[in-house]
């Protein structure tokens, strides 16, 4: 079925399902469409693809070059972008209010009859992924991360986020993944500040009403790996990271709020998936000494804590409730560190 997120379904002509979801705003004349591609995130296919998908988003389409995609865009108040998470692939136009059906119109086409030219991979779409990565890697924190998915995942899950340049693409390998994930199924579609019966009926005549059907794909459990350590040498600041992944996310809301709570410089939280949940404890600094003092000071705490009393801080900092209970924290995890290496203890030291 076209799975577009919402609050009730209609049929279309098409005999497709259609279930559209309207949230309101703060703003009275923004308006706002997330479309997300299930099946398009950099754990569907081979490193770095899903993200040179991404970035080849809002160039040319069958009907309208890039330029005039941006440019027409502009002039009616709006602008789009495009990103690439672990689950799946999300475009976003932000517009005024009465410049709706322009848009879905637009982002319809975007995803039903995009070009994917070579011209576009190697002048545009290639050198941006390839700016995004370097952006990122420089910063130690998100190479550690990047490297706790990696041992954590080996595959799917713990392939890289963005494009690093180590393997070689052609435009036919990103209209082929788009192909296969461009599924009326995997597609979802959230407007804000929208009048839902106009949503519903842009989206029926636009181009996301020709999206083809396939099969549901069912988000399967990961296997997932502890007792593994990676140390990256690397200049500048220097982060250390203990992760492993998790059942019960409430339960692990109540640990990062307890680590939170007595170690003034960590960062952690749950990071939640289709298939898998992955708790890090993370501490970044320019002096590796304090990056050291306080990674070890989150092994112990890990070890000593009862958790179970930090509820009010859990449920504030992952804006739901979050009861107390008691949480047994696993004995094993996976151990990263980047920047300076020898200053910080080793995982067995921990």
């Amino acid at each position: 079925m076209f799975s577009v997120r919402a609050a009730r379904q209609f049929s279309t002509s098409t005999a497709r399902a259609v279930a559209i979801k309207a949230v309101p705003s703060s703003s009275d004349s923004v308006s706002t469409l997330k479309i997300v591609v299930k099946n398009a995130g950099s754990k569907s296919a081979s490193a770095g693809l899903p993200h040179l998908l991404a970035a080849s988003t809002f160039l040319d389409t069958a009907e309208k070059s890039g330029l005039r995609l941006k440019r027409e865009a502009e002039l009616l108040g709006g602008e789009y972008s495009a990103e690439i998470t672990r689950d799946a692939l999300v475009l976003k136009a932000t517009f005024l209010k009465e410049a709706l059906p322009f848009f879905v119109n637009n982002l319809g086409s975007a995803i039903a009859n995009a070009a994917y030219k070579p011209h576009e991979l190697n002048e545009v779409a290639g050198p941006y992924a390839s700016h995004v990565y370097a952006t990122n890697a420089s910063s130690s924190k998100f190479k550690a991360l990047e490297e706790l998915h990696a041992i954590t995942y080996r595959s799917g899950l713990g392939l890289p986020l963005y494009y690093d340049g180590s393997k070689s693409y052609t435009s036919e390998d990103i209209a082929l993944l788009a192909k296969e994930a461009f599924l009326s199924e995997n597609v979802e579609i959230i407007g804000e500040n929208v009048v839902e019966s106009d949503l519903q009926k842009f989206v029926a005549e636009s181009p996301f009403a020709t999206l083809p059907t396939g099969n549901d794909v069912i988000a399967q459990k990961q296997p997932t790996y502890t007792g593994a350590e990676t140390r990256i040498r690397q200049a500048g600041k220097t982060t250390a990271v203990i992760g492993f992944p998790v059942e019960d996310v409430a339960a692990f809301d109540l640990v990062a709020a307890g680590l939170i709570a007595n170690i003034a410089s960590v960062d952690a939280k749950v990071l939640t998936y289709e298939g898998s949940n992955l708790f890090y404890a993370a501490v970044t600094s320019d002096n590796a000494t304090e990056v050291a003092n306080a990674i070890s000071k989150v092994a112990k705490t890990l070890k000593t804590e009862d958790f179970s009393k930090y509820s009010k801080l859990a449920s504030l900092l992952a804006q739901r409730d979050v009861a107390a209970k008691s949480v047994s924290v696993p004995s094993e995890f996976n151990f990263v560190v980047v920047g300076d290496v020898d200053t910080v203890p080793l995982k067995s030291e921990l």
